[in-house]
């Protein structure tokens, strides 16, 4: 069942590779018995995407196949989503949605407005400016526009099609987040990407209200550019400062009379 962020374990390395920034994770939406782990280093026109069978491979570095993107990707914000990979395509505000088996991207599609380029990136810069996201609810995009004035904006995305459901404007400026998540619908944001660093926002889609939130989390390596949640597995994946981490959260499940969540 789906509830309020109370609490972060502490973290949890699984491997120390690559470059500064980058991303790393499994299928958000995926049989138990698929472990695939996807490994994108770097932030900056990067097509190289590397699938290792499991998470043992992974950490040993070996029993992987590559996967050459057709467009470069810009920043880290990238998901995998029912055998899907959705990510921003570089110097654009596309949104890409590649098919892993097929080895071909199946749609691409303009978010309305969205920055693009480092123009409302996260505090750390590369090219940060469009977030994917899943959740219990499915896909979002987290990004921002001139419209919206710098601040972040959630959006519901058809995993089909790309097409924009429905977006919230959360009234938090973009640039003065560290970076951010979703799970259950609400959107959490870290106010910095340094050492730290807490979750210190929530943004509550189901009734467009906030608030600031302490939560702490700790920033082991003191630069995080990636983080985000996997609803099958209740985690975050983290990329921190060329270390590939996890950390477990912590649920608060409140039942009302009416029996909804």
């Amino acid at each position: 069942g789906c509830g309020k962020l109370t609490g972060v374990s502490n973290p949890i390395t699984i491997r120390a590779s690559g470059s500064r920034f980058g991303s790393w994770m499994t299928d958000t939406m995926t049989p138990s018995a698929d472990s695939r782990v996807w490994y994108m280093d770097g932030y900056y026109k990067g097509r190289r995407v590397l699938e290792f069978r499991t998470l043992n491979d992974f950490v040993s570095g070996q029993n992987f196949v590559q996967h050459l993107l057709p467009h470069p990707w810009a920043g880290t914000g990238h998901v995998v989503f029912n055998g899907s990979l959705y990510y921003n395509k570089f110097q654009s505000n596309v949104a890409v949605r590649y098919h892993f088996r097929s080895r071909s991207v199946l749609v691409q599609r303009s978010l309305p407005g969205a920055g693009y380029n480092n123009t409302f990136p996260y505090s750390w810069g590369g090219f940060s400016d469009i977030d994917f996201m899943v959740d219990e609810n499915g896909l979002w995009a987290v990004y921002t526009s001139n419209q919206h004035a710098g601040n972040i904006v959630v959006s519901r995305v058809d995993p089909l099609t790309l097409e924009v459901l429905r977006s919230w404007d959360t009234g938090y400026p973009k640039r003065s987040a560290g970076e951010s998540f979703m799970i259950c619908g609400i959107l959490y944001v870290t106010n910095s990407h340094l050492a730290g660093a807490k979750i210190y926002f929530a943004y509550y889609t189901n009734t467009s209200s906030y608030e600031y939130t302490d939560i702490p989390f700790h920033n082991q390596y003191s630069h995080i550019s990636m983080l985000d949640y996997n609803p099958r597995e209740r985690v975050l994946y983290t990329w921190n400062n060329g270390h590939q981490v996890i950390y477990n959260v912590t649920l608060f499940h409140v039942i009302k009379t009416d029996g909804e969540l």
